[in-house]
């Protein structure tokens, strides 16, 4: 059985509002109704795992009564957690989706971590990981913790012997990639920073994604929302496309499509059946509003509806 864990630097709740006419920059806009859920990368990765029946402890910061509600909502769902507590309150994010489906967001920076607790966390995590541990970093970075810190963090986690999974973007992204992480999972828009262009087409995006593995030695899953995904590594480039469903929560897609990925490909060792199995995963989550999470019967019942194909 696949062993994991995750850090989360940066988590934080989400607060998904929903809007019965237009949302409208500058005016008074009444929402009809909202979901208090959880966020951050890492967080939704332990949560996805739990679901597909595997204890993924999720690491990270927590601070005040945000903290507090986050763990309360972990403690419901069975997620095991270790978190080093902070004097910054744990960031809030606000999502707004109005009656147009369009989804406005507006998220909190986080911070400040102090450097003793950076130090407490870290010092625990490196003591605690295991040889052939799947370990997931992502998200964004709190205040004022350098941008550098994945590329440290993922050393440290390989030379225990960990498969380092990255999942950042920006000047995060590009540093940890130097420390040769297993494997990335930008989207479209990270994918384009961090190759340094604009990438709209599938063609643009098997390119970059190849040349990224090339140069790199590090596998690249990039999600593309409604245009599916792609894959390149040691067993090749392969696109996936996407299941159409209708959409009501935008949060965690990607997490899920990352959680389904690395478990099928653990599970049976191949490349298409992973990818068709996190199509269909993400493509229930994106069905649920807020950050709801689907079953692990839900996350199967596209498989079928999904195509993969194999470019080289």
């Amino acid at each position: 059985m696949i062993k994991a864990a995750t850090l989360t630097l940066n988590p934080c709740l989400d607060k998904t509002m929903y809007f019965e006419s237009s949302f409208k920059a500058g005016e008074l806009n009444r929402m009809s109704s909202y979901i208090l859920t959880l966020g951050g990368k890492g967080v939704n990765v332990s949560r996805f795992f739990k679901i597909l029946g595997i204890e993924a402890v999720a690491y990270g910061f927590s601070g005040g009564n945000n903290g507090k509600t986050m763990k309360a909502l972990l403690d419901e769902e069975g997620v095991k957690y270790n978190f080093t507590e902070t004097t910054a309150e744990t960031r809030m994010n606000l999502k707004m989706i109005d009656s147009d489906k369009v989804c406005t967001e507006a998220n909190e920076k986080g911070g400040p971590v102090s450097e003793e607790e950076l130090k407490n966390l870290l010092s625990y995590i490196e003591t605690n990981t295991e040889c052939g541990q799947y370990f997931f970093l992502g998200g964004s970075i709190p205040h004022p913790v350098d941008n550098t810190v994945y590329n440290s963090i993922i050393q440290v986690l390989k030379s225990r012997g960990a498969k380092v999974v990255l999942d950042c973007d920006g000047k995060a992204l590009k540093s940890g990639i130097e420390a040769k992480p297993s494997l990335i999972k930008p989207n479209l828009f990270e994918l384009s920073g961090l190759v340094g262009k604009e990438i709209t087409t599938l063609d643009e995006a098997l390119a970059e994604c190849e040349s990224l593995y090339v140069e790199n030695g590090v596998e690249v899953l990039c999600t593309m929302s409604e245009k599916g995904a792609i894959f390149a590594g040691e067993c090749g480039l392969f696109s996936v496309d996407s299941p159409h469903v209708e959409l009501r929560g935008f949060t965690g897609a990607g997490d899920s499509f990352l959680t389904a990925f690395v478990y099928e490909r653990e599970k049976t060792g191949s490349v298409e059946e992973a990818l068709k199995f996190a199509s269909s995963a993400a493509a229930a989550k994106v069905e649920l509003p807020g950050s709801s999470l689907p079953s692990k019967d839900d996350m199967k019942k596209y498989i079928s509806c999904v195509n993969v194909r194999k470019h080289k």
